[in-house]
């Protein structure tokens, strides 16, 4: 069975990009195969910035023969009167290539039965691997020279071996071939490849390491190995590394001394992530003048050189800005952005800090944090005074961060200075233990859904210029974080729309629910849709805007929805209810107990008075209806029945509305 090679060769990918395109690559493939009704035993893929590899193994040879019915024209289409064929027939054979005398009758038409020969592995192949290309999907996309094609970087080569045998097709004026490339600087003249082992050989032999599993373990290997100190290497900061390099050489390089006094997260910032360098501690943990670079290529002595010079002149500016930040205070800082907007109907950033503050009080009182008003007002108070200092201006990813230093510096207690510094990065206020930090993010959010929905901006399609969607996914995030908060928004969305009393902004309680709902369906990709359905209910906003309950229905939902009998139990009630309301009968809110006709609709009055178990409910619900005539011809006795199961819905809603619930059959 033959073993297909794929690689797609093209401009540097970002490093964001690689994973995700050559997984997919992969992915599409085998899917096409599939689609196609060609079995395969296994498949691989690897990446670099530069290229996408996939092998398929094991491919079935050709497609099985297939036995295809079609239908024609109706009997009286398709003859005459004297039985003979009509055109309309003729046309439909001719068309199908078969005779007229081989055409069924039935069903009241005329059909024919033939035989379809099976595509070989190469032919399905030359369809499916353009598909899959094209069906590749990225951030941002681009188009170069005269074509329409687009993707993510110019297209250069592609190499397609089936067996040793070239897959011809054409993709963007591109056409396949057997040949491959290695290193763009070090070896960048053409080679073939027929099989996965010559390529990935050949590609080691000339300077390009195709798997990040490698090339990871080389980063980590060799960062420790060059540097004098413990080097910091994040997760994330290697896997940039990673898929930013072919053939990953790590060297150790320095700064000067002098640029130690700036605040730890400027010198990590600066080199982590806007220079994609490894910083360097002592064993204390302490940082030190000395980071680990990665080079793709070049002379070591000139490419080290070239970033101590990057790296002291980005620290030389910071350093100028931080000086300069020295002779204000974190009130000055605060009192310059007035001047600053936040949004034209909206105010200036220093309104926006009075509604944080006075919100930041109501967050401790939603969540019975009553020791921590004081503090909670002054970190909403000084959240965004930052905005305005020269080291932000020069570092914008140092927001909060700076703001939590300066405010430790000039003395304002820890938990202040904590929220100030995590306020934009959930997961480190809930690492640290930071609930003011939460809560300082969370008013954040709900400060800025108020206001831009309250003025009509609503995120439409995919786009959403004010990230809105991203404020209630934090919400959500942050509800799921932590139980010590309330867990209801409703609250804290009033009291926000209440610091609006100056601007036009309207209270659009809807389009925040809407917006819920939406990233429930995104962040609970593993909940059944009707379990999710079913758990919004009625999508009223006591409901859709608490996270934890929102979570806590799914969970019980599915398990509940595993017991088949239970659920059609619990629907009953729901549907015959539902069916009253829709023919405008009138369900009490209450029932007599002494009108119930049945013993079995006692009993389960007694039982709705001594539980809110489901399951312990199952039996007196179907004992209910399997006695009882709900729509009894008494008035009264109708009545009853109907406030009693309105009082049984009740419950049964408290977890979520069953009669949503898809079953199989």
């Amino acid at each position: 069975m033959p073993n297909l090679l794929f690689e797609l060769g093209c401009e540097e990918l970002p490093a964001s990009f690689v994973r995700k395109a050559y997984e997919d690559l992969e992915r599409l493939t085998g899917e096409g195969l599939t689609e196609a009704r060609l079995s395969f035993e296994s498949s691989q893929s690897l990446g670099t910035p530069r290229r996408l590899i996939i092998g398929i193994n094991g491919i079935q040879d050709r497609q099985e023969d297939l036995q295809v019915e079609q239908r024609g024209p109706s009997l009286q289409a398709a003859f005459d009167g004297d039985g003979n064929p009509t055109k309309a027939l003729e046309g439909f054979c001719r068309g199908q290539g078969v005779d007229p005398s081989q055409v069924e009758r039935r069903e009241e038409y005329v059909w024919v039965t033939k035989s379809v020969a099976g595509k070989s592995a190469m032919e399905v192949l030359q369809e499916v691997l353009p598909g899959a290309v094209q069906s590749l999907t990225f951030a941002k996309t681009m188009r170069w020279g005269g074509g329409k094609m687009r993707f993510a970087r110019p297209i250069k080569w592609f190499l397609a071996s089936l067996d040793g045998a070239c897959v011809p097709f054409e993709v963007g004026g591109v056409q396949s071939g057997l040949k491959s490339r290695g290193h763009r600087f070090d070896a960048p003249a053409e080679f073939e490849a027929k099989t996965w082992d010559e390529l990935i050989d050949g590609l080691r032999e000339r300077n390009v390491e195709p798997d990040p599993v490698v090339r990871e373990g080389r980063i980590r290997e060799e960062a420790m190995m060059v540097s004098t100190g413990v080097p910091d290497l994040p997760e994330a900061l290697v896997d940039e590394n990673t898929f930013l390099t072919e053939w990953p050489t790590a060297h150790q390089g320095e700064f000067s001394e002098d640029y130690l006094n700036l605040p730890d997260p400027v010198l990590v910032t600066a080199m982590a992530k806007h220079e994609r360098f490894f910083p360097v501690r002592t064993p204390s943990g302490e940082i030190t003048n000395k980071f680990v670079s990665i080079r793709n290529s070049g002379d070591e002595a000139t490419v080290k050189a070239g970033n101590e010079w990057v790296l002291n002149a980005r620290f030389n500016d910071a350093q100028f800005f931080f000086e300069e930040d020295q002779r204000s205070n974190m009130d000055e800082f605060l009192a310059q952005t007035e001047r600053m907007l936040f949004q034209d109907k909206l105010g200036t950033i220093r309104e926006r800090a009075d509604r944080l503050a006075d919100l930041m009080a109501e967050f401790t009182k939603w969540c019975n944090f009553a020791d921590c008003e004081s503090d909670a007002k002054q970190a909403g108070l000084y959240a965004k005074a930052d905005l305005s200092t020269g080291l932000v201006n020069e570092l914008s990813s140092l927001q909060g961060v700076v703001g939590g230093d300066y405010a430790r510096r000039e003395g304002m207690p820890e938990r202040v200075a904590g929220a100030i510094a995590t306020q934009y990065n959930l997961k480190a206020a809930l690492n640290l233990n930071h609930p003011l930090g939460v809560g300082l993010l969370i008013c954040d959010q709900v400060d800025k859904l108020v206001g831009f929905l309250g003025l009509g901006l609503v995120p439409k399609g995919s786009s959403d210029p004010f990230g809105l969607r991203r404020a209630v996914t934090l919400l959500i995030e942050a509800a799921w974080g932590r139980d010590d908060l309330g867990d209801n928004y409703s609250h804290l969305l009033v009291k926000a729309h209440d610091r609006y009393a100056n601007q036009e902004v309207s209270y659009a309680l809807d389009k925040v629910v809407e917006i819920f709902e939406g990233r429930y369906e995104s962040m609970m990709g593993n909940v059944r849709h009707d379990i999710l359905d079913a758990a919004l209910a009625d999508r009223s906003p006591e409901i859709v805007l608490s996270p934890r309950a929102v979570k806590a229905r799914c969970e019980a939902l599915a398990k509940l929805a595993e017991d088949e009998k239970l659920v059609q139990t619990l629907t009953r009630p729901l549907n015959i209810l539902s069916s009253a309301r829709g023919k405008g009968i009138l369900i009490p809110e209450s029932f007599d107990s002494s009108s119930l006709k049945t013993s079995e609709g006692k009993a389960l009055a007694d039982a709705i008075q001594n539980t809110d178990d489901l399951k312990q409910l199952e039996k007196p619900i179907h004992d209910f209806f399997e006695a009882t005539m709900v729509m009894d011809e008494d008035e009264s006795v109708r009545a009853a029945n109907l406030g009693l199961l309105a009082q049984v819905e009740q419950i049964i809603l408290r977890t979520g509305d069953f009669s949503r619930i898809v079953q199989e059959g």
